[in-house]
C-alpha cells in the first residue's frame, strides 16, 4: 500500500510559502511531486497551483470494495442541519453528504462545476441567469413526501427561502431579486444588479435544494430531520454521541462504495487517534496538538493547508470593546507572534494578520503593517485615555478545543498585564454558536474566538464578517454595522472585473483593520488521521468530508 501523498497548492507561491510552510509532515510516496518554494511536505517535489489553498489525497490503490460503514470522528455535535441556520463546520460535514446544491467546488477547490444543474447562461447585462437542471434527480423519502422528482419549483422555493430566511445571507440578498421556473428543468434568476461571484455562492450548502413538504411539515424541527437529494440519508442524531447516515439507494450521482457513515463525537484528539489505531474509527478529523505528531509517527497523517482564518472578534456595539481605543489597546497588549508559537507547537498553524486567507486575490501584505506592534505600556496608556485607568472585566466565548483554550489562556495573561480581567466561557461549538448569535445586542459577550472557513472568494470572508445583512449570524456576532462598509462590500461583489473587486476589498481591509475589529492571528492546517484501510480520501482546503463525489469515492478494506 502506498503511503499517503500530499500535494501543496497555492494561488500565490511566494505568499503561500511564507504563510503555509508550517503545514507539513504528511508522509509522501516516491511518485509524489511537490514544489520547492511552497511545499508543505519536506519530501514533496512538485506542485500545481490553485485558488483554493491545498489538497491532500489518501491512497487510491487497489480495487474498490463495496459495503461497510465509514466511521468518522469529529469533536462536536451539530446544533442544526437546516441550511438557513447552520453555523459550524461540524454541521457542514453532515449536510454535504445528505443535501445537494446546483453547483459544487471541484477537487482542487479552484472552480465551480455543475451538480444538480447541467449548465447555465448569463445575459449580456449580467442580470439574468438561466440554469438548466438534471432530469433524473429524486428526493430522499421523508415523512411528508415519498421520494418524488426534483423540479425547478423546488429550486425556486429553496433559493427564495435562503434569500428571506438565511441568517448569514448565503445568497447575497442585496443583489438577488427573484427567481422563477421557466420549465420543470429550467430556472431563471433575476438580479437587482451585477454580482461577480454569484454562481460560486450557489455552491454553498446554505443554498441546498430542499423539498417544500419536508421543510414546512417539520417546521422548526427540520434541522433535525433534513431531506435532500444527496448520496446519503439522515438516519439518526444522538446528541454528543453520533450522527448516522445511510446510503441513498436512489441517488442520481456516483453510487457510494460504503453503505453508510457514522460521525462519532470525540472531543479529545488523542482518544480519536487511539480509536483509529484500534480500528474503531476510520478517519479522525480536527487533530490538534500532540495528536498530530502521533498521527505522523504512525503514518496516519493526512494534512493540507487551510482556507480558514482564525481570530478573536470584539463586540462593536456594547461594553468596553465598543470603544475603538479599547480594542486597539487590547490588540497592542498581545505578543501575537509568541501567542501563535505557543498555541501551535507542532507547526500546525502559522501567523495571520488580516481577515482573509493569503491565496485571496484581494490579499495584500502591505496591510499587515496596520496591526499595531506589541506594546503593553502603550496599551495601558491608551486604556487610561479611553476611561479605563484601572482596567475592566470582559468575557471571551470559545469552543472547547485545545487551540481555543490555549489562545484564551494566553490572552488572559496578556490582558491581565494591562489591568483587564478575562472571563473565559468555554463550551461545545453548538452551545457557543447559540451564545454568540445576536450577542452584540448586549455587553454579555465582549469577545469571541473562532475559525471561519469559506469558499475562495473574498466575499465569503469579508461579506460574512462585516455586512449589515449578517448581523444576526455568528459570522458577525460582533455587530459590525456601517453603511459605508456595506457600500464597499457591494462594490466588490457587484463587478466581474477582478482587479476592481480587489481594490474595493482592499479598502474594506484597511477600514476594518484601522477600526481594530479583532485579532486575526492564525491560519490552521487541516489534519486528519486516516486508517490504512481507507482508500480515496480527499482532504481539501475547506476540510469537507467528501465521501462520494465526481472525483472521489471512499472505500474501506474489510
Amino acid at each position: 500500500m502506498k503511503k499517503r501523498r500530499l500535494i501543496a497548492l497555492a494561488a500565490a507561491a511566494v505568499m503561500a510559502a511564507s504563510s503555509l510552510a508550517g503545514c507539513g509532515g504528511s508522509q509522501t510516496s516516491s511518485t509524489t511531486a511537490a514544489a520547492s518554494s511552497n511545499a508543505v511536505s519536506p519530501d514533496a517535489k512538485s506542485t500545481d497551483q490553485t485558488l483554493g489553498g491545498g489538497i491532500a489525497v489518501g491512497s487510491s490503490d487497489g480495487e474498490a470494495v463495496k459495503g461497510g460503514t465509514l466511521v468518522v470522528s469529529m469533536p462536536s455535535s451539530p446544533r442544526t442541519l437546516d441550511p438557513k441556520a447552520y453555523s459550524t463546520m461540524y454541521e457542514n460535514h453532515i449536510m454535504y453528504n445528505v443535501l445537494d446544491t446546483l453547483f459544487v467546488w471541484d477537487k482542487d477547490y479552484k472552480e465551480v462545476i455543475p451538480s444538480l444543474a447541467t449548465d447555465y447562461t448569463v445575459s449580456d447585462d449580467g442580470l439574468t441567469y438561466t440554469i438548466n437542471l438534471r432530469d433524473d434527480v429524486y428526493f430522499q423519502k421523508g415523512k411528508f413526501q415519498d421520494g418524488r422528482k426534483m423540479t425547478a419549483d423546488d429550486v425556486v422555493y429553496s433559493l427564495e427561502r435562503s434569500k428571506e430566511e438565511s441568517t448569514t445571507d448565503r445568497i447575497c440578498r442585496d443583489f438577488f431579486d427573484y427567481c422563477e421556473a421557466a420549465s420543470p428543468t429550467q430556472v431563471v434568476i433575476h438580479m437587482k444588479s451585477v454580482a461577480g461571484p454569484f454562481i460560486s455562492q450557489l455552491a454553498g450548502i446554505g443554498n441546498a435544494i430542499l423539498p417544500k413538504e419536508e421543510v414546512e411539515g417539520w417546521g422548526e424541527d427540520f434541522g433535525s430531520h433534513i431531506v435532500g437529494t444527496g448520496a446519503f440519508t439522515l438516519e439518526e442524531i444522538v446528541t454528543d454521541e453520533k450522527v448516522t447516515l445511510k446510503k441513498n439507494e436512489n441517488y442520481w450521482g456516483t453510487e457510494p462504495n460504503v453503505d453508510g457513515i457514522e460521525f462519532r463525537i470525540t472531543s479529545d484528539s488523542n482518544q480519536a487517534i487511539n480509536a483509529v489505531q484500534t480500528g474503531e474509527v476510520d478517519i479522525a478529523m480536527y487533530l490538534q496538538g500532540e495528536a498530530i505528531k502521533r498521527a505522523q509517527d504512525a503514518d496516519l497523517l493526512l494534512q493540507a493547508p487551510s482556507s480558514a482564518v482564525t481570530y478573536v472578534r470584539f463586540n462593536m456595539q456594547n461594553g468596553p470593546t465598543a470603544n475603538a481605543d479599547v480594542r486597539k489597546a487590547l490588540t497592542m497588549a498581545v505578543d501575537i507572534d509568541s501567542m501563535v508559537a505557543g498555541i501551535y507547537q507542532y507547526g500546525e498553524g502559522t501567523r495571520a494578520y488580516q481577515p482573509l486567507p493569503v491565496y485571496s486575490f484581494a490579499y495584500d501584505t502591505a496591510y499587515n503593517d496596520l496591526v499595531p506592534s506589541y506594546d503593553p505600556e502603550g496599551a495601558k496608556k491608551l486604556l487610561a485615555e479611553a476611561g479605563y485607568p484601572d482596567g475592566f472585566t470582559m468575557s471571551l466565548y470559545i469552543g472547547s478545543t485545545t487551540y481555543r483554550e490555549k489562545m484564551a489562556q494566553m490572552l488572559q495573561y496578556y490582558w491581565s498585564q494591562i489591568g483587564v480581567t478575562l472571563d473565559i466561557k468555554s463550551s461545545t461549538m453548538a452551545d457557543w454558536s447559540a451564545a454568540v448569535v445576536d450577542s452584540w445586542q448586549s455587553d454579555v459577550v465582549n469577545s469571541y474566538g473562532v475559525s471561519w472557513n469559506s469558499d475562495p472568494d473574498p466575499y465569503g470572508f469579508l461579506g460574512k464578517f462585516f455586512s449589515s445583512q449578517t448581523l444576526h449570524a455568528s459570522s458577525n456576532a460582533g455587530g459590525y454595522n456601517d453603511p459605508e462598509m456595506d457600500e464597499l462590500l457591494n462594490e466588490g461583489f457587484g463587478s466581474t472585473d477582478t482587479a476592481k473587486r480587489a481594490e474595493s476589498y482592499k479598502k474594506v481591509i484597511e477600514k476594518v483593520m484601522n477600526e481594530y475589529t479583532g485579532i486575526y492571528y492564525a491560519y490552521e492546517c487541516r489534519n486528519w488521521a486516516v486508517s490504512p484501510k481507507v482508500h480515496d480520501a480527499v482532504l481539501r482546503a475547506d476540510n469537507q468530508m467528501l465521501v462520494a463525489t465526481p472525483f472521489n469515492n471512499i472505500w474501506v478494506e474489510k
